[in-house]
Order: C-alpha cells, then structure tokens, then sequence
C-alpha cells in the first residue's frame, strides 16, 4: 500500500526530530565532560548544536533533564550488569574473565563518557547519589559472599560482615579509576582483567 504524502511528510519530521535530539544528546555528553556539568549551560549546548536556545527546551525542559537523558542508559546498563553477574568460583574465574571482557568492552564502546560525567560530574543534581547506589548494591553482592563463606567455616575463622562494604567499595572505586584514567578500549579491558585477577588472587579465601 502506497503511504500517503501527509504519512510520508510525518515519518520525515520524525526522523529529523530524532536526528535532533540525538545530536543535542552527544553534544552535551561531550559538553558535560569537559568543561564539566556545572560550567556548561542550555545556552552553550543549543550554540554547539546550531539551534535555539528555545527549541532545545522543547525537547528538554532543563539541563539536569538533559543530564538524565545521557546518563541513564549507562546507569541502567550497568545496574543490569551487576545484577545478571554470575557466581564467581575458583574453577570458573578463566571463563568469568573471558565474559568480564567482552561485556566490559561492549559497555565501553556505548556507555564510558556516560558513566564517567554520571560518576564525576553529577554533583548537586538528583544524580549525585548514585555512586552510593552501585556500591550498596555491590555490598550486597559481596556480603552475600561472606555468608556463603561463613556457613562452611568454622566459628573462630568466619568474616566479620563489616568488612563487606569497604571491600565492595575499594574495588569498584579502583575499577571507575581504570576507566577514568584510559580512554582506549583495549588498554581498559586490559587493565580492568589484570585488576580483576588480581583482587581475585587475594580473595581465594572467600571463593
């Protein structure tokens, strides 16, 4: 069936606002990272993209919705990430960081300057918060490890659950470091499998 010129002229409309908005979108990620959330203004962005100030609040109706529209795709991908993550065992680590690795790279590729400017430059937003949120769920994750340990320990040798949180938050502030400080894929993959294996050698204990 033949579409109609007034069909035709919508779907061509559509597509341009989608093309709009994904330019407004990659212009403040990169806007949002440098020179940084707070110095960068609607006004800044609707110049870098060749638009009104006026027709970007059409589309977003303030800078920290704006912000949420580039950072939440990575916040939500990440959390879908840590929840699907897999048992860790001692004979399965050579697999784990084969799967680390791919899924680390594909994360990268989408997702690393949105969760650099969710990490580091959220402050003062509704956003700030969230950094806390993956390391409560991360303790979660490994208090859940301490438990699993302790109910096949003796009572004189099992982990003191309190140690579960700075643990969590070590690693994964060391593994946000690794990505902040590469910008190349395979020198963070790279980085982030040695660290791994290393925090894994040292944690045997608990496996």
């Amino acid at each position: 069936m033949p579409i109609f010129k007034s069909e035709w002229r919508f779907t061509l409309m559509q597509v341009l606002k989608d093309e709009l908005r994904h330019a407004m979108l990659k212009v403040a990620q990169n806007m949002f990272l440098d020179p940084g959330y707070e110095k960068t203004s609607m006004k800044d962005i609707a110049a870098k993209v060749g638009v009104s100030v006026g027709n970007l609040y059409r589309y977003f109706p303030n800078k920290e919705a704006l912000l949420e529209a580039v950072t939440m795709p990575a916040y939500e991908r990440l959390l879908e990430l840590m929840e699907n993550s897999e048992d860790i065992s001692a004979n399965r680590m050579p697999i784990i960081l084969d799967q680390l690795e791919s899924l680390l790279a594909e994360f990268l590729r989408e997702y690393r300057q949105s969760l650099l400017i969710l990490l580091y430059e959220s402050k003062g937003t509704r956003q700030e918060n969230i950094r806390n949120e993956f390391f409560d769920r991360f303790v979660g994750h490994v208090k859940m490890h301490f438990a699993d340990y302790n109910q096949k320990t003796a009572a004189m040798k099992q982990l003191n659950s309190d140690a579960a949180r700075p643990l969590a938050i070590a690693f994964l502030e060391g593994y946000f470091e690794i990505i902040r400080l590469y910008s190349d894929e395979d020198q963070i993959v790279q980085a982030a499998r040695e660290y791994v294996t290393i925090w894994f050698s040292g944690l045997q204990i608990l496996l």
